[in-house]
């Protein structure tokens, strides 16, 4: 009788061994979805790496998959929807692809209101926190944060003052640049990222905006030779970003699992990913500057008038847009400002 039992119990703790493996081994899948190509840095200097923190610190239980250049499916804007209805588990994505979805998130699309990109994304993800809770219900929000400044590139005519704009089609990002850029006079043109190469190429736009290391990830910086900067501490424009991942999938992990999900989310990745973006910038305008092949074209901040006149209109249409939906379109312009200041020194 006690050899039975003893190998009855052994039996059972061994059981109970083989499930708890086997449940240790098993592993949650994460797909990530976005709009950049392949190369870009995002991807290739944040998105991978911190694919591999999730992998390590969970012991392999977390995989991410990640897919650019929208091989998912769907068009660009539909990403956030991708992520919030499960479709994906995650999704990089810029928030102005839904305009009107997001009013207060429009502030960081605003002109001249940048510095870095590491403040700028600090200063995002605080902001979002405290006014855009409701907004991005449905989602986890891993980080929100925004690009490096971006400049002008133009095919053909170069723009070396506010009067060049004039008559140009050119393609921005986001409502509050196609704005800025029409009451400059220039035709705008909205079009998702991933179009902008053929666009360029077959001469349906004559320039877009974007900062160095996006143009330069999509290839399209042989194409768009002149590239316009504008001096000074606060750059032309950003645009606010999310990496979420759909709230129900990150419910159904386990408590261990959310603690790895937690522990890579938050202002310091938001933080990490606009210092990624700020090197990628400086190593892409170097490798431009070297080749000899592109025309670099910078604005004093002397000669900015005319585009701070503009700006600053596109700024109180703005405000008067959301006080018109019942926001506070000043203060949360104020915020905003205020935001990307504190971090902006707390970074230099």
């Amino acid at each position: 009788m006690t050899t039975r039992h003893t190998l009855a119990g052994l039996l059972l703790l061994s059981g109970i061994a083989l499930a708890s493996t086997g449940q240790a081994q098993d592993t949650v899948t994460l797909r990530l979805h976005h709009f950049g190509a392949p190369t870009t840095p995002v991807q290739t200097q944040y998105l991978e790496p911190w694919a591999e923190r999730l992998e390590a610190q969970s012991d392999g239980a977390l995989q991410v998959e990640i897919f650019p250049a929208m091989q998912l499916g769907g068009s660009a804007n539909s990403l956030y929807d991708q992520a919030k209805d499960g479709v994906v588990d995650i999704v990089w994505t810029l928030l102005s692809y839904t305009p009107n979805r997001f009013p207060a998130s429009e502030a960081f699309d605003l002109p001249f209101l940048p510095t870095t990109g590491e403040a700028t994304s600090m200063a995002a993800h605080e902001y979002a926190m405290k006014h855009m809770q409701d907004s991005l219900k449905g989602v986890y929000p891993i980080a929100v944060f925004a690009h490096t400044p971006g400049k002008i590139h133009t095919k053909g005519v170069a723009v070396e003052n506010a009067d060049d704009v004039q008559g140009l089609t050119l393609r921005a990002p986001s409502k509050a640049m196609n704005r800025f850029l029409a009451n400059l006079g220039a035709q705008v043109v909205g079009m998702p990222f991933p179009q902008i190469p053929e666009a360029i190429s077959r001469g349906v736009i004559d320039g877009f905006s974007l900062p160095f290391e996006s143009a330069n990830a999509l290839g399209v910086l042989d194409i768009a030779q002149n590239h316009t900067f504008f001096d000074g501490t606060h750059g032309l424009y950003t645009a606010m970003m999310v990496l979420a991942m759909d709230q129900d999938k990150y419910d159904s992990l386990s408590p261990e699992l959310q603690k790895v999900i937690d522990d890579n989310a938050g202002i310091q990745e938001a933080q990490r990913i606009g210092r990624v973006m700020d090197e990628a910038e400086e190593a892409a305008i170097d490798e431009i500057a070297a080749s000899g092949e592109g025309r670099m074209i910078h604005i004093a901040e002397a000669n900015q008038e005319r585009w701070k006149t503009a700006a600053d209109e596109t700024i109180q249409q703005w405000i008067d847009d959301m006080n018109a939906t019942g926001l506070d379109g000043q203060a949360l312009y104020d915020d905003a400002s205020q935001l990307v200041e504190k971090y902006t020194q707390q970074t230099q």
